[in-house]
């Protein structure tokens, strides 16, 4: 798994269970039952329903019917004569009266139906002034809110309609998303289970109850709910996705790379998922069927992206298939217009790894002669460089010609060495060049400069070996300084005798 999840961290395309919720989808507020919600009776839910007179339930009565046959215009005129009338009688006989909350609450329910967003908060609000109790407007006027996405200001008045009895699953549901936003997965979870429970068909409710499952990294139970989901939407590629971060997770790649393989053969997958999916063929040591989703994943892509395509060569070399590498790269440079310098020179350098790999030594040399003709102080290609010296040094026949290689190595090396982005590595290669031909003291600086860069068991181990073998050094060398001293004073005194 290690492994792997250093492979999505390279590529920056890991699928992460804390991605957005998906959005309640608006036709919640548009369906039938939720319209039909709009108009009913009043006064019978005491107290968290406002009373209305006989004159308002025979009009009440009256606009449900319209409501029914679609006619918003009819309603509005309607409504808004009776309010005018019940506040200012035309008849100087009859006294005014206040028009009950459940009246402004039909109109704001008009004004919502008709995306006049603005005034229907209006009502709502004056509604629940007048009636602070009043559970239908509480509730609206979240499903208000959350119908612009504002899930922040929906909360408060969700919570209220629940807490004065509402139990419909859009509230609930509604109230897991919320939750969800808030990173408060086992409350989301809670409130999808409960919308779940009351309409198991509304794909929202399980779509929000799986990602608060992946949130609390119940990958089995998440996995298996948007299986559910897939079977209904097999078209939708976020569910399978979503499914192959459960199985990712769960350690399954296989079963994840299958639902990428699904994506892609059904013209679903994105560059992205298909670079996931290069991903997990390298992690099971696949580096064909890998090179065949990275080129699907460049096809997809308008234009090239060159630090993802960089990331996914140097991937393949990491993985060991030095072959495929050269294969992606010849195919990003078809793609590529022109490459800016610095890509240029990155892609290089890949390809220099990747000869190193097939122990292409002539390829070795042109690619970085060619890398330090455009960037002469590229500190990558000067350790890359001073690697390569060596090796041919190792292999020289002649020996003069091999110590001037092993003289430009040290150059190289050394020019490297004042290269901050580069110096862990030059400080690492050069001791062990040092250490190779002999010279365990003088490596010692070089190597332990490494370590403070970067600390490791294996390097603190290496060290350790060449502290050992510059202790025997040095103690060779002391023998050696005193046997030519020996040597030195026996001469003179030989030579005075004879004189």
């Amino acid at each position: 798994m290690e492994r792997l999840l250093q492979c999505l961290m390279v590529t920056g395309v890991a699928l992460s269970a804390s991605a957005a919720p998906m959005p309640v989808s608006p036709a919640l507020f548009r369906d039938a039952e939720f319209i039909k919600s709009f108009v009913g009776s009043y006064g019978f839910l005491s107290p968290v329903e406002p009373k209305v007179d006989a004159e308002e339930a025979e009009v009440l009565i009256e606009l449900q019917d319209l409501f029914g046959e679609g006619q918003y215009a009819a309603v509005e005129k309607r409504l808004k004569l009776f309010m005018q009338e019940r506040r200012q009688p035309t008849d100087p006989e009859i006294q005014p009266k206040e028009v009950s909350p459940a009246m402004i609450f039909v109109l704001g329910n008009l004004y919502f139906q008709n995306d006049r967003l603005e005034k229907a908060e209006s009502a709502y609000e004056l509604a629940l002034k007048k009636f602070p109790k009043f559970r239908r407007a509480h509730k609206n006027l979240a499903m208000l809110h959350a119908s612009k996405g504002d899930m922040e200001r929906a909360l408060p008045f969700l919570t209220k309609a629940i807490q004065l009895g509402d139990a419909d699953h859009r509230s609930f549901g509604l109230l897991g998303y919320a939750y969800l936003l808030k990173k408060k997965p086992l409350a989301a979870e809670g409130a999808y289970r409960q919308a779940y429970l009351l309409n198991p068909d509304e794909k929202d409710w399980k779509q929000g109850l799986a990602q608060s499952l992946m949130l609390q990294e119940k990958w089995d139970a998440s996995a298996s709910l948007l299986g559910e989901l897939i079977e209904e939407s097999p078209g939708n590629p976020e569910l399978w996705k979503r499914q192959a971060n459960c199985y990712i997770e769960m350690g399954e790649k296989i079963r994840a790379a299958v639902n990428f393989e699904v994506l892609r053969l059904k013209g679903l997958a994105d560059a992205a998922a298909l670079d996931l999916l290069g991903n997990l063929y390298m992690d099971q040591e696949q580096p064909i069927l890998a090179l065949r989703a990275y080129l699907s994943a460049m096809e997809k892509s308008p234009a090239l992206d060159v630090r993802r395509s960089l990331k996914t060569a140097r991937i393949l070399v990491d993985y060991g298939a030095p072959g495929e590498a050269i294969k992606y790269l010849a195919a990003v440079r078809d793609k590529a217009d022109t490459l800016r310098k610095d890509d240029l020179v990155g892609f290089l350098l890949v390809e220099v790894d990747a000869a190193r790999l097939g122990n292409d030594m002539e390829r070795i040399s042109i690619l970085l002669d060619r890398i330090l003709a455009i960037d002469a102080g590229n500190g990558e290609a000067l350790v890359q460089k001073g690697m390569y010296l060596e090796d041919i040094a190792r292999t020289h026949d002649d020996g003069d010609e091999a110590q001037r290689m092993l003289a430009r190595a040290r150059a190289s090396f050394r020019l490297a060495l004042e290269k901050p982005a580069v110096a862990y590595e030059a400080n690492l290669r050069y001791g062990q060049m040092l250490v190779r031909k002999g010279g365990s003291i003088e490596a010692l600086p070089y190597l332990r400069a490494a370590m403070e860069k970067k600390k490791s068991d294996n390097l603190f181990q290496y060290i350790r070996r060449v502290e050992r073998a510059a202790a025997r050094q040095k103690v060779r060398q002391e023998r050696e300084a005193s046997d030519r001293a020996e040597a030195e004073a026996r001469a003179k005194e030989s030579l005075g005798q004879d004189q």
